[in-house]
C-alpha cells in the first residue's frame, strides 16, 4: 500500500472520530448542566438548607469575591508552588527508583518493604513529626506531597519494567544488544505506559497532599482558605475552593494524558 493511501486512511479514521468525540463532549456538558440545575433548585426550594450545600449561583458569587479582593490568587500561588516542587521531586525520585527496582532484584528486595510501609502509613499520622522537623513553612507541604505522590510512580514504573515480555528481551540479546541497548530499546519503551499511569495517579495524591498539609500545618494556601471559611460556615466559599481544586487536578491529569498519547506514538 502506498504512502498516500495510508495517509488517506488515517485522515478518514480521524474524521470518523470527530463526531464521536463531539457527541461525548455534548453528553458530558449536558450532564453538568443537569446537575447544576438540580443543585440550584434543591437550594432555592429549601429541600436542603443552603447553609449545608450552597448553590451554584452562590458559589459563583463567592468565587467572584475571592478573585476581586486578590485573596484567591495570593493563596493559590502558595499551593501551586508546593504542588510543583513536590510533584517534580516525586517524578525525579520515583521514575529512576522504579526503573532500578524493576531492573535489579536486589534493589527491589531492599526497597520494596520500606516503600510499602510508607504507602500504607496515613499522612496525617506523620504531620506532627514533619512539623517538628520543618515547621509550617512550604518545606513541610512539599514533604507531604512527596510522601503521597512518589509511591504510585515507583510502584507503577517497577511493574512496567517487570511486565516486559521476556521474549523481547531474548530476541534483543540474540541480536547482541548490551545492557544499555536493552534498557533504552526494550525496557524503557515497554514500561512507559505504566510509568505514565503512575504519574497520573500521583497527580491526585499530590493535590490531596497539598490540601491536607495546608489544612493542618500552614497559614496560607487553598487548604487554609477551606479551613477558614469552613469554620465560619461559608459553604459557598468552601464549595468553590473544593471545585477549583478538583478542576486543577483534572487539568493536570488531562495534560499527562496528552503526554501519554504522544509517548505512545514514540513507542510505536
Amino acid at each position: 500500500m502506498s504512502t498516500l493511501a495510508v495517509g488517506a486512511q488515517l485522515r478518514a479514521r480521524r474524521s470518523e472520530r470527530v463526531p464521536e468525540r463531539a457527541r461525548r463532549m455534548a453528553i458530558g456538558a449536558l450532564a453538568v448542566v443537569v446537575v447544576l440545575a438540580a443543585w440550584q433548585v434543591v437550594g432555592d426550594l429549601g429541600l436542603v438548607r443552603k447553609e449545608f450545600i450552597g448553590t451554584p449561583l452562590g458559589t459563583l458569587s463567592a468565587g467572584g469575591h475571592l478573585l476581586a479582593d486578590g485573596e484567591l490568587w495570593s493563596n493559590a500561588q502558595s499551593s501551586l508552588l508546593a504542588f510543583a516542587i513536590g510533584f517534580g521531586i516525586s517524578i525525579a525520585i520515583g521514575v529512576p527508583l522504579g526503573l532500578l527496582m524493576g531492573w535489579s532484584r536486589i534493589s527491589r528486595e531492599l526497597a520494596q518493604a520500606p516503600i510499602l510501609m510508607l504507602y500504607v502509613t496515613p499522612r496525617l499520622a506523620l504531620l506532627p513529626v514533619i512539623v517538628v522537623w520543618l515547621g509550617i513553612a512550604t518545606q513541610a507541604k512539599v514533604v507531604v506531597v512527596v510522601i503521597g505522590a512518589v509511591i504510585p510512580i515507583v510502584i507503577n514504573t517497577m511493574a512496567g519494567v517487570r511486565d516486559v515480555d521476556p521474549r523481547l528481551i531474548q530476541v534483543a540479546r540474540s541480536f547482541g544488544a548490551g545492557r544499555l541497548g536493552l534498557f533504552t530499546k526494550i525496557l524503557l519503551p515497554s514500561a512507559t505506559p505504566l510509568m505514565l499511569a503512575g504519574v497520573r495517579l500521583a497527580v491526585g495524591s499530590a493535590v490531596l497532599g497539598v490540601v491536607i498539609a495546608e489544612l493542618y500545618v500552614s497559614t496560607s494556601g487553598i487548604g487554609d482558605l477551606i479551613s477558614t471559611y469552613g469554620q465560619s460556615y461559608d459553604t459557598d466559599y468552601v464549595v468553590f475552593l473544593v471545585l477549583l481544586t478538583a478542576v486543577f487536578g483534572w487539568a493536570v491529569s488531562a495534560l499527562v494524558q496528552v503526554v501519554e498519547r504522544r509517548v505512545e506514538r514514540w513507542r510505536a
